[in-house]
């Protein structure tokens, strides 16, 4: 059995361990040691070959030459000057001043960025992106550890190296999935220690934050390392199995197209695929950044066999206003079509009627051809007024890569704003609206028409309140 979690934070030897260390620095003694060009050592709590197995411990390229690095948390700088040598652009940030890191950069002839920043104020629209980014001996001091770790992540391009004390950290990893809050001084003495979590919690709420692949690198002395990447594995060179056919990407709360930057909005993928499927199968991307699904469920069955699912995921954070690219794979597949998602600034208004659609007469192809008029909520022609029931006209049609705004649809002959156009393959096209609030009990007909053609025949449907 585990020892508790606790233990290692109620331990009066690492207590006295911290105190040492805020004792040392109060009188001026620099946190880490650091290293002049001509080999000379300016001595700290931690030594250079200390820190030099740290940095080894996780997979940071030698090479450095063309990338950005941040370094959040720098401290006295020894990472940032050791990532500068390894040839990045770097910036090093850290909530107070230290005074050793200005000098030091000045007698090595340094050119990184030294910035004092919270966490809290990192963004990157003020700080930028960054290729890669270590977040050493920062997490346990945030209030609000989880937000903090998606902020890092909408700052990375590419990899995230995480070091952090773990609750677990001493004798076997606990199964258990927790986060300790500490309200005071309980961690170590120290009024800035909030939270311990568990090795399996931090690498849980890694992955809850946005990260495509999380790799424990090792856990020793209370610590754990942690590499976090934005990017999942590349597709197999011969995929064993047919890429799925993405049908609709929706904001799952008004299942429309489009989320809002400040809102914790989530991502509802309705797909087709062959392959049985876990959430763990799936490689969905929006912007070529990996999303863990959250949830994955097989919803139906095609006529040859093709499973119909629905995948529910966070939208990685970061995403700027404007179209964003969404497409999936499993691990046995190469990619589907890709479907664009609008990420917006302000809240907006909700679906409204196309913009300037052109008129009847001007009408050059084929109708559409009404396939359904359904209720999504059961499948019915039938409507009972329920809040989570659209209205789905089911159409088919020769046109190929229409958006929503080349579908007109009507109700008993009145334009209705549509929220979702989809193709789920083929000629076969769906819309789906909300009916009108003023419509009547009783039997109703609806209608489609694109931008290019005239309308089809009339679908009829009930509605029963």
């Amino acid at each position: 059995m585990s020892e508790p979690t606790s233990a290692l934070a109620n331990d009066p030897v690492f207590a006295a361990r911290i105190q040492k260390y805020v004792a040392e620095l109060s009188r001026k003694q620099h946190y880490h040691s650091l290293e002049l060009n001509d080999g000379t050592v300016l001595p700290g709590l931690i030594g250079v070959e200390a820190l030099r197995a740290r940095v080894r411990s996780f997979p940071i390229p030698e090479d450095l030459r063309g990338r950005c690095v941040l370094d959040v948390g720098a401290a006295s700088g020894w990472n940032a000057f050791e990532m500068e040598r390894r040839g990045a652009d770097v910036v090093a940030v850290d909530c107070v001043e230290y005074s050793e890191l200005r000098q030091v950069a000045e007698l090595r002839g340094s050119r990184i960025d030294y910035r004092l920043l919270d966490v809290d104020e990192l963004d990157p629209d003020a700080i930028g992106t960054f290729d890669y980014i270590l977040f050493f001996g920062v997490l346990y001091h945030l209030r609000h550890p989880l937000l903090g770790i998606e902020k890092i992540c909408a700052l990375a391009r590419d990899c995230v190296f995480i070091e952090s004390y773990v609750a677990d950290g001493l004798g076997e990893p606990s199964e258990a999935c927790t986060l300790e809050f500490y309200e005071t001084n309980e961690l170590g003495g120290q009024i800035d220690n909030w939270f311990g979590p568990t090795t399996k919690c931090l690498m849980a709420m890694c992955r809850s934050a946005g990260f495509a692949q999380v790799t424990l690198e090792y856990v020793a002395e209370g610590r754990a390392g942690i590499t976090c990447r934005r990017r999942w594995e590349a597709p197999p060179p011969n995929p064993a199995a047919a890429p799925p056919y993405l049908c609709s990407a929706v904001n799952n709360r008004t299942i429309e197209p489009a989320f809002h930057r400040a809102k914790d909005e989530y991502l509802c993928l309705y797909f087709r695929s062959r392959e049985a499927l876990t959430r763990h199968d799936l490689r969905a991307e929006v912007d070529g950044f990996g999303v863990p699904a959250l949830a994955v469920t097989r919803t139906g069955e095609q006529r040859d066999g093709t499973g119909e699912w629905q995948a529910n995921l966070r939208l990685p954070p970061g995403l700027a206003a404007g179209s964003h690219e969404v497409r999936l794979r499993s691990v046995n597949s190469g990619f589907s079509n890709s479907l664009a998602i609008l990420m917006t600034a302000e809240p907006g208004p909700g679906p409204g009627l196309p913009a300037n659609f052109p008129p009847l007469e001007s009408a050059t192809g084929p109708a559409p051809v009404l396939i359904a008029v359904e209720n999504t909520f059961d499948g019915s022609a039938i409507f009972r007024g329920f809040k989570n029931e659209f209205l789905s006209v089911v159409f088919t049609t020769a046109e190929t890569a229409m958006r929503r705004d080349d579908v007109l649809l009507q109700v008993d002959g009145h334009d209705v704003p549509v929220h979702l156009l989809t193709n789920p393959g083929g000629v076969e096209w769906q819309v789906n609206a909300k009916l009108p609030a003023d419509l009547a009990a009783g039997t109703h007909h609806a209608r489609v028409r694109t931008a290019r053609s005239p309308f089809c025949e009339k679908g009829e449907f009930r509605l029963e309140v």
